[in-house]
This record gives C-alpha cells, structure tokens and sequence, in this order.
C-alpha cells in the first residue's frame, strides 16, 4: 500500500512538472509572439477567435478580441478574408483603418488555415510606414520631373531660336546663350545635390569625427564667404555665446553653414545684417542664423526641410534654387547625432538652427 502511494505520489510529481513546464513554455511563446511586432490571431471554422496577442488589439485600435468572432469586430475587410480564406486555404488583403485620433494606419492582412487543426491563423501587418515611403518616392519622381522641365525647357526654346534666327544678331545670340548658360548651371547644381542626398541618405558620406572649435571655425569661414555677401552689402555678424567644443565633421558643418548663408543672403534685403550666433546647455551647441527677409509662414515651416520644397515667395522671386540645400543640411545634421529646426514669423526674418553634441 505504500509502495502504491510513493508511486502514485512520483507519478503526480512528474505531471506537476510536465505541466508546469508546458504552462512556462506556453508563456514564453505568448511573449514572443507578442514582441514580434505582429498581430496575431488564432480563428476556429466558424470564425471564433481562440488566441490572439497583445499587437493585433493595438494594431486595430480594439479592445480584447480573444472569444469574439471575426464577423464582430466591425472590419469587414477582415470578414472579407476570413470568407476567401475558407475558399482558397490562404489569401491576403491591404486595407486601411481610422484611429481615435482621427489619422489612419494601413494593414496588410494575411490568413492561412492549418492542415492540422484546420485553424486559420491571420498575420497583421502594420504597414503605414511602408505606405508613407511609397507615397514618398512617388512624390520625389513627380518633384523631380517638374523640376527638371523648367530648365530643360528654357535650354531647348533657346537653342532652337539660336538655331533659327538669332545667330546672325549677336546681341540676342548672347541674349539667348546666357539664357542657355544659367539653366544649364541650374541642372548641374540640381544633380550634385541630388548625388550629395543620395549618398548621405545611404550612408556612403564617410564623416571624419573630430573635436571643433567654433570660434575658429566661423573665423575662417566668414572670411570665405565674404564676397558672397559683399554683391548685396550684407554684414555677417558673429555672436558666440556658448563654452567648449562640438564634436562633428568639418567639411559636413561647412556644408551646412554654406547652405544656410546662401539661404539668408539670397531672401535678405541689400544693407541688411545677417547673424550668426550661439547658445548651449550641457549637452548640445545650438548655432543660429539669422536673416532680415520676410519670414516663413507655419504652414511651410512644416515642409521646409522637404526635398524639392520652395515656399510661394521663393517661387515668386528670381532666386532659382534646385529645393534641395534645407533638405542636405537636415540629413546632415542628422548624422552628425544633432538636430535642425527654424523660428520664424512672417515679415521679420527667420531664424536657422542647428544644435550638435559637445565634446565631454
């Protein structure tokens, strides 16, 4: 009898253990499932959900769906594939859904039954991001062709005229070539830009981290700049107001500071000052620069640092820009570990920044 009891007593040992440890191994792929990043639902044949982990509420935006039947959570583009699933055995769908905050988030939906259970598991997919990045390329390709037409068309009208009649009147001729000349310097400008994007975009700017003085820096390069400015008698004043080092590229800071004076001196006025001054706080030198034109509104503050983006004044002027040099400069800065951003108020100026790491 108490053999019978020490036996029955291992036996029971052993369940507890195997069925703890299948309780701990259950847990554990619920928290993988749940850091996939995925949301994922386990369906019966009649559509009633069985499992489901943390993502797929929060990919929905729903409360929890687990003993809910698919036909119930009000996304009939769900129903829809749960209905050709059952058909096909497997079947995906794109759809798209409105948040509490108003915005929307694109799902791709994938459904596969089992051959085992004849459960079908469905896989979601946040795909917003994805979605953002197509209408983003499809947005860079239309900017890049309206903006390549202007100059290609100027070029062509004018040569085509050249060819025609105007060869023989010198004055036009040269009219005509100049013409030729700006447009063609246009595209060129338009192409190093685009190069210089690209490969800062893809990581193929190697930057050269070192420590920097400021002080020094703006010496050399107000006195390099100096010619740029003197065709509109504008004053570049330098302000420093900032302790220490950054640490940065030097020929990528150059580029950003060369971007931003152009900038400033092509919308400020003849006579005008431009300042260049700084700021820090334990972390990060903030360098700013500040111009005398007529301001950006807040509507295309939101967009400035956008490829190809010209606010209606610029558009308006003769300033002929390629709409690339905010965007270098943010893509810049952004691997230099710092950040970029602009204040300013319509009709008194605008002010540039850019802040980046001090050297500790």
């Amino acid at each position: 009898m108490i053999k019978e009891f020490i036996n029955i007593h291992k036996i029971f040992t052993r369940l507890k253990s195997k069925v703890s440890f299948t309780s701990k191994q259950r847990d554990q792929y619920g928290y993988v499932l749940d850091d996939l990043g995925d949301g994922i639902v386990v369906i019966d044949e009649d559509g009633n959900i069985t499992f489901e982990n943390e993502q797929f509420s929060q990919i929905l935006n729903l409360e929890k769906v687990s003993g809910r039947n698919i036909t119930e959570l009000g996304i009939h583009s769900l129903d829809y594939l749960f209905r050709r699933a059952k058909k096909e055995k497997s079947d995906d769908i794109e759809f798209e859904i409105e948040l509490s905050d108003k915005t929307t988030r694109w799902v791709l939906g994938t459904m596969n039954q089992s051959k085992n259970t004849k459960e079908y598991i469905l896989v979601l997919h946040d795909i917003t991001q994805l979605r953002s990045f197509s209408s983003m390329r499809r947005d860079f390709i239309s900017n890049l062709s309206h903006e390549l037409r202007t100059p290609v068309s100027v070029i062509r009208a004018n040569s085509e005229t050249l060819i025609d009649s105007a060869l023989d009147d010198k004055k036009q001729a040269k009219v005509f070539a100049k013409a030729i000349l700006h447009n063609a310097e246009r595209l060129t400008d338009m192409v190093s830009s685009l190069l210089d994007l690209s490969r800062i975009e893809y990581g193929e700017l190697k930057l050269n981290f070192q420590e920097i003085d400021l002080n020094k820096f703006f010496e050399n390069f107000i006195g390099s700049i100096s010619n740029l400015s003197k065709k509109k008698n504008i004053n570049i004043l330098y302000k420093p107001n900032h302790e220490g080092l950054i640490k940065g590229d030097l020929q990528a800071i150059e580029r950003i500071m060369n971007n931003l004076i152009d900038n400033a001196i092509k919308y400020s006025d003849e006579g005008s000052d431009i300042e260049i001054f700084t700021e820090n706080d334990e972390k990060y030198i903030k360098v700013m620069v500040a111009d005398s034109g007529s301001g950006i509104s807040e509507e295309d503050q939101d967009h400035i640092f956008s490829r190809f983006y010209r606010t209606a004044s610029a558009r308006a002027t003769d300033n002929q820009g390629s709409g690339l040099g905010l965007a270098i400069v943010k893509h810049l800065v952004n691997n230099l570990n710092g950040d970029v951003g602009i204040d300013s108020k319509e009709k008194t100026g605008s002010i540039f920044w850019f802040s980046l790491p001090k050297t500790q």
